[in-house]
This record gives C-alpha cells, structure tokens and sequence, in this order.
C-alpha cells in the first residue's frame, strides 16, 4: 500500500481485501489470505496496515430494515435561516442527538443538509418529523421525499487500483 499525497494506492492483494471485507467482513483471515493471494500472517499484516492509515475505519454487519419493521426510507432536505458558521454548527450538533436520523449530509444546491430517516410507518414517521426534525435548531424549511423502492443497495466504495 503507497501513500501519495494523503491518498493511499493499493496494490492487487489490498484491492482484494477491501473489496472482499467490504462485501462479508466475518470472512476468516484464511479466507482472506486465500483470496488475495498471500499468507494468513501477511494477510493479517496488510488489514492492520489499512486499519492504521485509516481506510479501514469499522467493521458492521448489513441489516435488512425492512426485517426489523422500517418499511419506510425517508430523505428529508433541511434548509437553514442561517448559513453562518454557528447555525451550522448547532444543527450538526442536534443531529449527533437523534438516533432516528441515520445520516447527514453538508449539501450544495438548494438544501443545506440532507438527513437518511426509517420509520415503521407514516403515524412513526410523524412522531419522528414532530418531536425530532422540528426540535432541530436554525431550520426554516424542511422537505421530505419517501423512497418507494430500493433499486440497488451500497455494497460498499469501488477500490482503485494502483
């Protein structure tokens, strides 16, 4: 794995790892090794390499909303009555607060943010918009678009090669 400039490039076994972790991180170092090409122990190595520069960040398991009830993805597009440095930094602050809001995007366009929520159902989603997205400071308008159907689902970033 080489670093330029902040960047890291990986190298044939790094593009393997990564893509393989990020497609079933429960996959055994053997496994692993097995894929890339290389030894258990040097397998191991490269993976703690990337988790120290950092490209490696976690380890999650993929969960189906729709098994654990949350039938319904909402994207919600926040615009502030302040673009100032505070306004800003009190509504990232409030958003940190609420685990109904399960991402947050700084936007460009028309939209400040743009907040990922799952409800159960409309009646939950209204409880989420009245006692969690209304509680957010400094917002003045606030949009929301329901997905009515996933087409494709993040299987994780595309890894370039060299």
């Amino acid at each position: 794995m080489g670093k330029e400039s902040g960047k890291y490039s990986a190298d044939r076994a790094d593009v393997v790892l990564l893509e393989a972790l990020q497609a079933d991180s429960s996959r055994s170092i053997a496994q692993l090794a097995e894929m890339a090409g290389v030894s258990p122990s040097a397998c191991h190595r490269r993976i703690k390499a990337l988790e120290d520069a950092g490209v490696i960040t976690g380890y999650a398991a993929q969960v189906d909303s729709r098994r654990l009830g949350l039938r319904l993805q909402v994207f919600v597009e926040i615009t502030l009555t302040s673009q100032s440095r505070e306004a800003m930094d009190r509504f990232e602050a409030a958003v940190g607060d609420f685990d109904d809001i399960l991402d947050c995007y700084l936007m460009s366009g028309s939209a400040d943010y743009l907040l990922r929520v799952a409800a159960t159902d409309l009646d939950q989603y209204d409880r989420i918009h009245r006692d969690c997205l209304a509680r957010l400071p400094g917002v003045s308008a606030m949009r929301s678009a329901f997905a009515i159907r996933r087409i494709k689902r993040w299987q994780g970033y595309p890894v370039p090669r060299g």
